[in-house]
């Protein structure tokens, strides 16, 4: 069973994913979306297999799927969260770097993502998303994984010379949100596998790829900080709320190796064993502004 949320853009309802095709939910839960029915999701999982016998499945293929959660309250993006193939890990402080990203930059498994105009480069990293189910604060590490409703995939796409932005003059103009938050910056999917069909998220291979070339791989086991240690440290940090999303990190590039940046035209490949994939093309904004145009920004894009 996977919960997606399939419609026109905007238009999106929630729906299960069974081997028959897909069942709209909203008979049994109404207007509400994926992020309202989660804390009571215990007493919809309930009722499910009887309504799965009255409901009528629609084939998934034709199907537009949209991000599997619509406006969760929160993004959590972490950084730097990956030891090398050989178990070396990045240089850094030992607690997680924590940051946002905007709701608005969610699009669905197979929308494109837009390259805007005054980033000279763009570069992705697929990451296992862990989707929050119930609410909490300060939660211990071990009580973390009984706050994970399920898991799904997400790219944490970055503009990062906007990142950088004039950080080298002050670390008080880093532009981290307006380098990570730019609409179409978050691609989510394809469906929420729920935690109790995927019980251990460790171990579990990530692949992204550009039209075909591989350019990350490498499995969650090089975490540096697991995902129970992930969820505790983002409680104490901002509390969480069900439909809260943390983007766990992607595994490093080979030795000597950079990301590639995306470029318009291309195709973006994110893939997790256990879970699928999700393809977004490449498409470079146009510039539509008049007058002067926007800054383009310089600041040399270190570590990417």
């Amino acid at each position: 069973m996977r919960i997606v949320r399939f419609g026109a853009p905007g238009e999106e309802v929630p729906g299960l994913l069974l081997d028959a095709g897909i069942v709209a939910l909203a008979p049994l839960i109404g207007g509400r979306d994926v992020e309202a029915i989660l804390p009571d999701w215990a007493d919809v999982a309930a009722e499910i297999p009887a309504f799965c016998q009255t409901a009528t499945a629609m084939p998934l293929a034709g199907q537009r799927l949209g991000a599997p959660l619509g406006r969760p309250p929160k993004i959590i993006g972490v950084g730097a969260n990956y030891r090398s193939a050989a178990g070396e890990a990045p240089r850094g402080p030992i607690d997680p770097i924590l940051f946002f990203k905007p709701a608005s930059s969610l699009v669905g498994p197979a929308d494109p993502v837009i390259l805007p105009y005054e980033a000279g480069v763009v570069v992705a990293e697929t990451e296992l998303a862990v989707v929050i189910g119930r609410k909490g604060h300060r939660i211990a590490p071990e009580q973390a994984m009984d706050h994970v409703f399920g898991y799904t995939i997400a790219n944490d796409i970055t503009a990062p010379e906007v990142m950088l932005g004039d950080s080298s003059q002050s670390p008080l103009f880093f532009q981290q949100g307006r380098g990570k938050g730019f609409p179409s910056f978050c691609p989510l999917g394809p469906w929420i596998v729920p935690a109790s069909h995927l019980p251990d998220p460790n171990g579990l291979h990530i692949t992204q790829e550009i039209d075909g070339t591989v350019e990350l791989a490498g499995p969650t086991t090089l975490m540096i900080h697991s995902i129970a240690m992930l969820v505790s440290e983002a409680s104490h940090a901002f509390g969480l709320e069900p439909g809260d999303i943390i983007l766990s990190g992607s595994p490093r590039p080979a030795p000597g190796a950079g990301r590639r940046p995306l470029a318009g035209g291309s195709l973006l490949v994110s893939r997790i064993d256990g879970i699928g994939s999700i393809a977004n093309p490449i498409i470079a904004e146009e510039d539509r502004w008049p007058g002067q145009p926007l800054r383009r920004w310089g600041a040399k894009a270190v570590g990417y």
